[in-house]
């Protein structure tokens, strides 16, 4: 009995794990098994808030295409660039366009991409929704002891300094499943991260230096007002989608349980 508290316990645990994917809707037909036994066209990358060049819409892409892989042994992808070869590189730029405005698919691109890849079951799109790059900064005051007997003494004769500059990179984007064999929308949902990168100075002052405050606002406004170059860059955005689209991958159909 008590093995199988423990293995139901450890189920909740790993299904509690997984990435939570905003307003996730699912079609009764998309399964695990008609997932992995159909193909997968990745259909591309967009972004409704900055244009994309010819160079982010592949590698976002294979981004996508690659962390599918990783989380679905076995599943038949087709990569972004099969489908611009098919399509033609104009008409592949001006169907992404019109999928960045209206969230819609043309009926027309879908016949094409159906005769392109008759073994295709589903068709992959994502859309960036959020991309922001913001710069905060910290600080801290931390009373120091000029030794261990001073410090057990509560006597504390410096104060250390600790200033924080950081930069965030916010993005959320939602990806759409659409079923080309039934044209409709199989699975889609929306998934939002956040990372930051920190640069982290200190220095310690003499309390009983009159000029003590004075010196520690000089060295914090030196670091934050002076010189915007003292702030990080922002992480890469490729590492940031990444983490979306494993969380995407990880939410997918899942065997059924014998």
């Amino acid at each position: 009995m008590k093995k199988w508290i423990v293995m139901l316990v450890s189920m909740l645990v790993l299904a509690g794990c997984k990435t939570p994917v905003v307003g996730m809707q699912q079609h009764v037909s998309f399964t695990y098994d008609n997932v992995m036994q159909g193909q997968l066209v990745v259909g591309g990358v967009v972004s409704t808030v900055g244009e994309l060049t010819d160079i982010e819409r592949i590698r976002y892409s294979d981004i996508l295409f690659r962390e599918f892989i990783d989380e679905h042994k076995g599943i038949q992808l087709i990569r972004a660039g099969s489908l611009v070869k098919a399509m033609g590189a104009a008409r592949y730029q001006q169907w992404l366009d019109n999928y960045m405005l209206t969230g819609v698919l043309d009926k027309r691109d879908t016949a094409l991409i159906r005769q392109s890849f008759p073994h295709a079951r589903y068709l992959i799109l994502s859309r960036i929704e959020l991309h922001d790059v913001t710069q905060s900064h910290s600080e801290t005051e931390t009373d120091v002891a000029d030794s261990e007997e001073d410090r057990k003494k509560g006597e504390f004769e410096f104060v250390r300094v600790d200033v924080s500059l950081n930069t965030s990179r916010q993005m959320g984007a939602s990806l759409a499943v659409y079923d080309l064999q039934q044209g409709l929308l199989a699975w889609s949902g929306y998934i939002s991260d956040t990372d930051t990168n920190a640069n982290s100075s200190s220095r310690t002052f003499d309390k009983h230096n009159r000029w003590r405050e004075e010196l520690a606002d000089a060295f914090i406004h030196a670091l934050i007002d002076d010189d915007a170059n003292s702030y990080p860059a922002a992480p890469p955005s490729e590492s940031l989608l990444a983490g979306i689209y494993a969380g995407f991958a990880e939410n997918m159909p899942e065997p059924a349980k014998r």
